[in-house]
């Protein structure tokens, strides 16, 4: 016989009790499905940047630092205990020890440095490079001083470095599920991590099945498992809330609540998220080359009227493409685009626009009223002379990756820091994705975005001010529209407090059940 290892031995007894005592408990925690409009495809956010993304797997990958929405945003311990600036270009943090990963591993500070190094992050070759680097694109090197200490380092003074580690981009993995994975296109199917729920079963166009995990190092997941239905009418969601077959739904409208406000069964949750509906122009269109037709556009947008049509006071006009959780950097005297039509007729004429066909790109509700609000810009814009023919496309690679023709496009720009830097110049700049794809060029708006990284408050301020004039009147890539409102149906059996971002959160923080 051969002998097993005294540490190896614990750690299976510890597993099949802890086993044993999970299936109890499971057993009394109902299953929860979840009706949306639309899942993700690619499941680590390093592959995909979407609301949709985040809405299912931040419950599956976990940060160092948690956001509490509940207090403001306040920074609390998370897979970190602690965490200190060494400093304004160092932070060191403390792990939780008897941290497990979904595989059974123990989480640790090789796990850190994993996630954010070359196999997976860093360096232009890594697989997620593309699309994190707008979030951790300063990273220099990860030192692990030991087990349960890593130092992470960035290349340059960071104002934002507590931050960018408790925020979206910056989950881990676990190291050994990455490695046994064998591809990273293996692991996008079902990567693993340390969160109250773990990846059971993906079927893509279909579902995602998530299942409690009870060796989990914090309170337990209050259902036994959660499934993201895709169901991609709203009528059809809203009447499996009301039999019970569902017991989330999301992407509802105002509207709509009357179908659910006389029910004992049902109550409506949620409202304006950390993200702010925009779209998006293309400057290599024949007709969006001249600065002052992109202008035109958005001088002709009633935004105003969109807000009370379509959201009730569940939605907000901000003042211009900046929010108020930004603290001291948002610049509360800056004057948004007003609603202007015959300005915007005048800059079409000094254009020289004749009345050619601009697209306009669409989804069917992958944003809260997505298509009403596309009907109606439509007929903003007919109504000073443009002419505007929307294109409905089923999903994002038709509007992404398919430049040819593409005039106008929605977006939605996320405050996935509260800072500018999080919001503005992470979409807009350089290494965001508008100028990276081409739609976008502005060496003005790189300059004010790189004094913007600034740790001189001033010199933020000043930044932000020239940025927002840059987006707004002189050069704009796009226009902002409205704050965007996650509005969610749900079961009266569940106590559940949505956050201020896409993060559905059904871990027990945020959620308990009754009966």
């Amino acid at each position: 016989m051969i002998p097993i290892p005294r540490r190896l031995c614990t750690l299976l007894i510890s597993a099949v009790i802890g086993a044993a005592a999970g299936s109890v408990m499971a057993d009394s925690r109902p299953d929860i499905t979840v009706a949306v409009a639309k899942n993700p495809s690619r499941l680590d956010p390093m592959a995909e940047n979407s609301n949709v993304n985040a809405r299912v797997m931040k419950n599956v990958l976990e940060t160092l630092i948690y956001t509490d929405s509940q207090n403001n945003g306040a920074l609390t311990p998370g897979l970190a205990e602690k965490w200190q600036l060494i400093d304004d270009k160092t932070l060191e943090f403390s792990l939780r020890q008897n941290v497990q990963c979904h595989n059974g591993e123990t989480f640790d500070a090789e796990d850190v440095a994993f996630s954010l190094g070359p196999e997976r992050f860093l360096g232009e070759q890594a697989p997620g490079w593309a699309i994190a680097q707008p979030y951790l694109g300063g990273l220099d090197r990860v030192e692990v001083v030991n087990a349960h200490r890593v130092r992470i380092h960035f290349k340059q003074a960071d104002p934002l470095l507590e931050l960018r580690f408790a925020n979206w981009m910056s989950e881990m993995v676990c190291k050994d599920a990455f490695e046994a994975a064998g591809s990273w296109e293996s692991w996008l199917k079902q990567p693993v991590g340390t969160g109250p729920y773990r990846l059971a079963e993906v079927k893509h166009g279909d579902y995602i099945k998530l299942e409690a995990f009870d060796q989990y190092w914090s309170d337990q997941a209050p259902a036994k498992s959660v499934t993201f239905k895709e169901v991609p009418e709203i009528a059809a969601r809203i009447a499996g809330l009301k039999t019970g077959e569902y017991q989330i739904v999301t992407e509802l409208t105002p509207d709509q609540f009357a179908l659910l406000q006389d029910d004992p069964n049902t109550q409506i949750a949620g409202g304006p998220v950390r993200i702010i509906r925009v779209i998006a122009f293309d400057e290599q269109h024949p007709q969006l080359k001249n600065p002052k037709m992109r202008q035109a556009l958005s001088y002709a947008i009633d935004r105003e009227l969109i807000v009370d049509a379509l959201y009730q006071g569940h939605a907000s006009v901000p003042n211009g493409l900046q929010m108020k959780v930004f603290g001291n950097l948002y610049v509360p005297d800056h004057q948004g685009t007003p609603y202007d039509p015959d300005k915007a007729r005048q800059l079409l004429k000094e254009a020289g626009y004749k009345g050619e066909e601009i697209s306009y790109r669409y989804l069917q509700d992958y944003y809260t009223g997505e298509v009403n609000t596309a009907q109606i810009l439509v007929d903003m814009w007919r109504q000073v002379g443009l002419n505007v023919k929307l294109e409905l496309k089923e999903n994002w690679g038709q509007i992404e990756d398919a430049p040819e023709g593409r005039g106008i496009f929605n977006w939605s720009n996320s405050a996935e820091y509260p800072d500018p830097l999080g919001q503005i110049y992470r979409l807009y700049g350089p290494e965001g994705w508008f100028q990276r794809n081409k739609t976008y060029q502005s060496d003005a708006f790189n300059q004010w975005g790189e004094q913007l990284k600034s740790t001189d408050k001033a010199k933020r301020v000043e930044a932000m001010r020239e940025l927002l004039e840059i987006y707004e009147r002189q050069d704009p890539p796009g226009t902002y529209l409205h704050t965007l409102p996650m509005l969610y149906g749900v079961r009266a059996n569940l106590q559940w407090t949505p956050t201020d971002n896409p993060f559905m959160d059904l871990g027990a923080r945020m959620l308990r059940i009754q009966g």
